[in-house]
């Protein structure tokens, strides 16, 4: 187009003569005819893309209804019926973004607090639904959910990340969890602000061996292990929420208070 334009500007300063008019007149409805078919070209570009765009959308609703079923299947599967993966997903986030975490560390830790509990998919359901306190035998087993996670997770490149989050969120900050026994900055920030998150929504939560805390006794209890399972700056967060939240916005963004020592978290 832009060498028609050049050969119809030349044509127009041409002696003014019949031959040089209509040649001017064809190269301008040359370029009449190329300027409406690329617009026509553009415009079926501008569908299409759109078109795929929603194709997208589409397959990401899919996809992510699909993570819905396996997490409320295995929150049934551990004996829970609220929506504990989720709920722990909506405070862990919440708690990441008061804690100034990057938009990358808070998707990491949302599909982490999502899938943590993937790896006892592997724990047999005897241990997993039993009613009563677990043996030594049976704690052994459920203490390598958090490795069977990993081996789960740690295949993919975006999953790699998460599994590690996974991997650490029993372990404690005064270095008592499992499974590694790490301590203090060496647990990833996401996996302390989820382990807040989980023993909270964990605590005021029945369960098949017990019965729920209320929401006061579960924020006592977080305070009173700040600094030996907890890192004491997101227990200083989740202080803050507590307070500042009415208990109509505690029912909103976690379970409602609905017990057990965070010990005794499994």
């Amino acid at each position: 187009m832009t060498i028609g334009a050049t050969i119809a500007a030349l044509l127009i300063w041409q002696e003014p003569n019949p031959t040089n008019y209509a040649a001017t007149a064809g190269v301008i409805a040359l370029l009449g005819i190329l300027a409406f078919t690329a617009a026509g070209q553009a415009l079926t570009l501008t569908s299409r893309f759109r078109q795929s765009t929603l194709y997208i959308q589409e397959v990401e609703e899919s996809f992510e209804s699909l993570w819905q079923v396996m997490f409320s299947a295995l929150d049934l599967r551990d004996g829970i019926t609220g929506g504990h993966s989720s709920r722990v997903t909506d405070l862990a986030v919440y708690l990441g973004q008061r804690l100034g975490m990057s938009g990358t560390e808070i998707e990491y830790l949302k599909w982490a607090a999502l899938l943590h509990d993937v790896g006892k998919l592997a724990v047999p359901d005897e241990i997993i639904t039993k009613p009563g306190p677990l043996s030594a035998a049976e704690w052994e087993q459920m203490r390598r959910h958090p490795t069977y996670g990993l081996s789960i997770l740690g295949q993919d490149g975006f999953l790699r990340q998460v599994a590690e989050i996974v991997y650490c969120h029993h372990e404690h900050f005064d270095g008592k969890g499992y499974p590694r026994g790490l301590a203090g900055e060496e647990i990833p920030l996401p996996a302390r602000v989820f382990a807040v998150a989980d023993a909270y929504d964990a605590m005021t939560s029945d369960r098949p061996y017990r019965s729920a805390l209320s929401h006061s006794q579960a924020i006592e209890e977080i305070e009173r292990n700040a600094g030996t399972q907890f890192d004491p700056r997101v227990v200083t967060v989740m202080l803050e929420w507590a307070g500042e939240a009415s208990p109509s916005e505690h029912r909103q963004l976690v379970a409602p208070p609905p017990p057990l020592p965070v010990s005794a978290t499994r």
